[in-house]
């Protein structure tokens, strides 16, 4: 049996041999949001050594997974899923999915992290729908380790500034940090959060009636507000048959 194999004929195995190791189903969920230089897939996994992000694109590049796409110099300038990658994304779904129903309970402070849920916000921004000129969204996380986070906003290009950018801002959020990530994942509506006061939206009425437009949540958030919803039923009918 040959070192990192489970010795098995067994398609479970083969695909735990090649997706079962720590940070690769990660890997594979940014790849498959589209990410594809080696920075960016970084940036999307805070924590990882960049050592090991090396070693795992080299593992998934020869198992076929994913293919480098290389500059006339012969530089490495982006990574892309083969069409075996691009069929994980029904198992990365029914992993998140799954996950979603049985393993996801409230996030614990280590888990928040304002730059990443702005990073995960940038891709999913709707660009038809935003306005001709530049938006400046400012956010606050007033309890995080740093508060303040800005979106540069324009049909062709959405920027995540970690200083200030220098623009006059035209919509302010004031969120708790857990309570958006609750609204990202599907969890909580964005309309629930301002009317609990937890999230508030200052600027332009228009510009404020136009932002939930512009986002597009998480792929995962269908996923989570429908355990949400079934784990919710469960428990009044629990407390139904109790009272």
């Amino acid at each position: 049996m040959g070192a990192g194999t489970y010795g098995q004929w067994c398609p479970v195995a083969h695909a735990s041999e090649i997706l079962a190791d720590r940070w690769t189903p990660l890997i594979v969920r940014e790849l498959l949001a589209g990410i594809q230089r080696f920075n960016d897939l970084e940036r999307g996994l805070p924590g990882i050594p960049r050592s090991l992000l090396a070693q795992r694109l080299h593992r998934l590049e020869r198992d076929g997974v994913v293919r480098r796409r290389m500059s006339p110099q012969g530089r490495t300038v982006a990574y892309e899923l083969t069409p075996a990658g691009e069929d994980l994304q029904r198992v990365v779904d029914a992993l998140g999915t799954w996950g979603a129903r049985w393993a996801f309970p409230d996030p614990v402070p280590d888990e928040l992290d304002p730059g990443l849920l702005l990073w995960w916000m940038r891709r999913r921004i709707r660009r038809e729908c935003l306005p001709e000129r530049r938006v400046v969204v400012q956010f606050d996380f007033p309890v995080a380790r740093k508060e303040h986070f800005w979106l540069l906003l324009a049909p062709t290009e959405v920027s995540v500034c970690i200083e200030d950018p220098g623009f006059e801002v035209d919509l302010l959020v004031i969120a708790d940090l857990a309570t958006f990530y609750r609204v990202w994942l599907g969890r909580l509506s964005l309309e629930q959060s301002q009317r609990e006061g937890t999230v508030a939206i200052v600027g332009r009425r228009e510009l404020i009636r136009a932002f939930p437009d512009w986002l597009d949540l998480s792929p995962m958030a269908p996923a989570v507000r429908a355990a949400s919803l079934a784990m919710s039923g469960v428990a009044k009918s629990e407390n139904e048959d109790t009272g």
